[in-house]
């Protein structure tokens, strides 16, 4: 339920705050007192858009925040899955700054307008004359019927099934538009991949063959250079036996100086590494001959190489790889389509069989469901003054499968006698669809889960003995929901738990809107003023306390 609300900087509020209770909450107020511009404010924090425009004063933000009380059991996974910290007080929160910034926040979290939408959407519900305009679209009789028939598990499954149907009708269109192509690109494919599967290309093997190959073409200057090399560690008196021999004198003088003994260490290392250096030097210039088979051998392999790298636009033999891997598959997938085609569309008649049993459940509660409806509407109605009125809900099956099953429905309404009942569409008028939408939500509110109910002058055109019964379910309705009822008529207005009243005061030239709560003598004033106007009369005083205490 909402506790408080406080409004700051807000077209004519600068700033209030008002605490609602449990039950059966009333407010009244002249006209443009400022209730729609309280209502536009709660608006903001249940994820309305908003502009600089409603800015009371341009300089600074203006700030809208909401108090309200939730059940953990409800509301706990719906913080957890957009890591949210769960208060069982939570604190909605919108601010708009004079650059036209918006910000939304759960408890002190930022989050976007979708999320604080989606979490208020089962919270709170906001009807007058205008919203309740939604009740002529038939999606929404349709979502009310569901409400009545209390199956929202099955209608869950049925909306899981319904989107991998979806998902996998498409993805059979996307396999078949790809996999549409003819035999000649099929066979453009097969020999690509032949040439590459042919060619036999290894990883680094581009590099190996251009080193092997620079070898080769260097071969006589390589293999003297090496022979020299040779030649100076070998031969006699050369650079190993020089060193050796130091070696030798560095040994005999190693034990008289721990510096000495470590030099002569590294010297007997070095001599090591110099033989085997000595030993590849020789055997790599045993290998620098010329082959001029080979080097034929190894240009041909290389312009293999560049030829399919110039081919296929590439730069690295690892990508040439890669592509050879993608053909087979796709050369695969397009050999095994009609296989995959035909599996594919198997899953698709599964998947529709299995939601098409969930939407027959589904369409035997909304047909079990109906008459109940009905009765319990036209009894309402007659009570509300319409004596004569037809109230009927049409449930027709459809071949197609939809987002909530397989019916169409329709509400079908005549206020007057004689009159054919005729789509809800288009013949109701405003006075009528309110009372329509009262004895709507006070049937349904054992059923449905939104906790406030706010109604916005929804009483608009009835009066009298009407406007009393109207008020009587209003806090009926109020025993099981929190209700915030906006009214001009002292019939509802006397009803309810609570009553506040909205007013305009003008300070130094500037008009500012105001709420405050009533206490009982200030209700009675101004249930006498709802009565008789401005001016208040002693019988309208009397009127008003015995409305009061009824």
């Amino acid at each position: 339920m909402l506790e408080t609300l406080f409004i700051k900087n807000y077209a004519l509020i600068d700033e209030f705050s008002v605490q609602f209770q449990d039950g059966f909450n009333v407010i009244s107020g002249e006209t443009g007192a400022g209730k729609s511009i309280m209502l536009g404010g709660l608006s903001l924090i249940l994820g309305q858009r908003a502009d600089t425009a409603i800015l009371n004063n341009p300089q600074i933000k203006c700030i809208i925040e909401g108090k309200f009380t939730i059940e953990e059991k409800r509301y706990k996974s719906f913080f957890q899955e957009n890591n949210l910290d769960f208060e069982r007080e939570t604190i909605l929160r919108r601010e708009i700054s004079p650059s036209g910034k918006s910000r939304a926040f759960i408890n002190d979290t930022p989050v976007n307008l979708s999320i604080l939408k989606s979490f208020c959407s089962g919270i709170i519900e906001v009807h007058s004359q205008h919203q309740s305009l939604a009740l002529k679209d038939v999606h929404n009789q349709l979502f009310l019927l569901d409400q009545f028939c209390r199956h929202d598990v099955l209608l869950q499954e049925y909306k899981e099934g319904y989107a991998i149907y979806l998902q996998l009708k498409t993805n059979l269109k996307t396999f078949i538009e790809k996999g549409e192509v003819s035999l000649s690109e099929v066979e453009f494919l097969s020999f690509q991949l032949e040439e590459l599967e042919n060619a036999q290309l290894k990883d680094g093997e581009m590099q190996e063959v251009e080193d092997e190959l620079a070898m080769l073409n260097n071969a006589e200057q390589i293999a003297n250079m090496l022979d020299k090399g040779v030649n100076i560690l070998e031969k006699e008196n050369g650079a190993l036996d020089l060193l050796s021999e130091i070696v030798r004198d560095l040994s005999g003088i190693s034990d008289y100086n721990k510096k000495l003994f470590e030099i002569n260490e590294r010297f007997e290392k070095t001599v090591i590494e110099l033989k085997d250096i000595s030993t590849e030097i020789f055997y790599l210039k045993e290998k620098s001959v010329s082959d001029p088979e080979r080097l034929t051998q190894l240009n041909a392999r290389l312009d293999v190489f560049n030829s399919l790298l110039l081919k296929h636009r590439k730069n690295l033999l690892s990508e040439l790889i890669d592509l050879k891997e993608d053909l087979k598959n796709r050369v695969n997938q397009l050999l095994n389509f009609d296989t995959e085609i035909e599996d594919l569309k198997n899953e698709v008649i599964k998947q529709e069989q299995k939601i098409r049993v969930l939407a027959k459940k589904i369409s035997k509660n909304r047909k079990n469901t109906i008459p109940d409806i009905e009765s319990q509407i036209k009894s309402i109605l007659k009570k509300l003054g319409m004596p004569f009125a037809i109230f009927s809900i049409e449930l027709q099956e459809l071949d197609n499968l939809g987002t909530n099953g397989k019916d169409e429905v329709v509400f079908l309404f005549s206020a007057n006698k004689g009159i054919k009942a005729e789509k809800l569409s288009s013949i109701i008028s405003g006075g009528e669809l309110s009372r329509l939408m009262l004895a709507i939500k006070y049937i349904s509110a054992k059923y449905q889960n939104t906790e406030t109910l706010i109604f916005d002058e929804i009483d608009s055109g009835v009066s009298g003995e009407i406007a009393n019964l109207m008020g009587e379910m209003m806090k009926k309705i109020g025993e099981q929901k929190q209700i915030i009822a906006i009214t001009h008529l002292p019939q509802i207005a006397a009803k309810g738990n609570q009553h506040y009243l909205i007013y305009k005061e003008i300070k130094e030239g500037i008009t500012n809107t105001l709420i405050k709560e009533l206490k009982t003598e200030e209700r009675v004033n101004e249930l006498a003023k709802l009565l008789s106007g401005e001016k208040i009369t002693a019988i309208a005083i009397k009127n008003a306390g015995e409305l009061l205490n009824q």
